[in-house]
């Protein structure tokens, strides 16, 4: 098991010496919640599944998503209002009722809302569990009837039976544009040799990828930026005068959204301490040479944006919350590869753009309407499982800016 951080590594494994490097066994503890979809399969079905998946994340359906991603933002709003504000709320609860919401209708075209805790609460029981079945664990048989077992099986079996629900409805026209939608491109797309189209196994491995990776990155961005934002009021403020200068009341363009500097440099900071793919895992094929290191064939090499975003060479005072790390001067200035939340190379997360927006998106929305002061207590750690998430609730207070 080969650990990498240092810049010059990563660009090696993701990058020039990418095709060395591919998604083998380190993925197969995953693989059992995402089957073979967009994130773990590889070679001819990856491509072909990625050239499916590219139209739904052009600029020009990114557009037409912000009216969506805005929607849900007010009936999260309105719902604030509605609710006694001086209860602290977990942000974290709130970021992922959301998140769910906006892929919900985005990506499949349906309001999934009412499955929102329920599909929480299991992605967290999964993930968890993928977690303890990482690269170099002891690999305890998912045929035993262990408590960790038990519940890692239950969950798929309740993500699963969510995911056919959404494909049925889907099918069954409860879609209103179902054919502008990404699940209608998986379901109408054909291989262009054979011209079979996708089973339901494939089906569903997509749709819970989507699922699973439209809302959780975007939902612990969001999450820990307010959490930050509220224990940081100085940077809080300097996020708000440049949201009231520059944002309208209505819906925003994504012209309007690009012009917040400021805000962008904040979620970049965010992501930069607490990248929800803590770590990324490839298999060597061949035996290679890494700044000087020997990697044998076979090795187990994971890749750490958490552990590289950390690195005093690059980023001084690392555990410091400053946003003025992503001003255009000192991202100029830095290694090209010392920053990589969505990963590097053509394996690049194909919603990175999606989830940006939608993170400068509502943090405007929602910082125009309320004041996110933080809770006594200490600064909340972090818990590395699947994904980076909190170690504890992630809980702020809310305070109307006006009525």
């Amino acid at each position: 098991l080969v650990m990498v951080a240092h810049p010059d590594a990563v660009e090696r494994v993701l990058r020039s010496g990418r095709d060395n490097y591919v998604k083998g066994s380190a993925y197969d503890g995953t693989r059992l919640l995402l089957g073979n979809g967009l994130v773990t399969s590889e070679g001819a079905l990856w491509r072909r599944q990625r050239g499916l998946a590219s139209p739904a994340f052009r600029p020009a359906k990114l557009r037409q998503y912000l009216a969506t991603m805005a929607d849900c933002t007010e009936q999260l709003i309105a719902d604030w209002y509605a609710a006694d504000r001086a209860q602290a709320r977990d942000i974290q609860r709130e970021m992922t009722r959301l998140t769910l919401a906006i892929v919900g209708r985005t990506l499949f075209g349906l309001d999934l809302s009412r499955h929102s805790d329920r599909a929480a609460a299991a992605f967290g029981a999964a993930l968890a569990a993928i977690g303890r079945r990482g690269p170099g664990s002891l690999q305890v048989p998912l045929w035993l009837p262990t408590p960790g077992n038990r519940r890692f099986r239950h969950s798929l079996q309740e993500l699963d039976c969510m995911v056919y629900e959404i494909i049925e409805r889907f099918r069954e026209g409860e879609a209103p544009d179902a054919d502008r939608t990404l699940l209608g491109a998986y379901l109408e797309g054909r291989d262009p040799v054979t011209g079979v189209g996708m089973d339901d196994r494939q089906v569903r491995d997509e749709v819970i990828t989507l699922y699973l990776a439209g809302h959780e990155t975007t939902a612990s961005l969001l999450s820990w930026a307010l959490y930050l934002l509220g224990r940081h009021p100085d940077i809080q403020a300097r996020v708000r005068t440049e949201i009231d200068a520059l944002m309208p009341d209505g819906l925003p363009s994504l012209e309007q959204l690009k012009s917040l500097q400021y805000t962008s440099q904040v979620v970049h900071e965010v992501l930069r301490l607490y990248p929800p793919a803590w770590t990324v895992a490839r298999n060597a094929v061949t035996e290679d040479e890494v700044m000087g290191y020997r990697v044998p064939a076979g090795a187990i090499v994971m890749i750490s944006p958490y552990f590289a975003h950390r690195q005093a060479e690059f980023w001084p005072q690392p555990a410091l919350f400053d946003p003025e790390r992503f001003t255009p001067a000192a991202v100029a200035a830095r290694h090209p590869f010392a920053y990589f939340p969505f990963s590097l190379g053509p394996r690049i997360c194909i919603g990175m753009q999606f989830s940006l927006y939608e993170a400068r998106l509502v943090l405007s929305m929602l910082l125009k309407h309320f004041e996110i002061h933080a809770t006594d207590g200490p600064e909340v750690g972090t818990c590395a499982a699947g994904t980076l998430r909190p170690a504890g609730a992630l809980r702020v207070r809310l305070v109307a800016r006006r009525g």
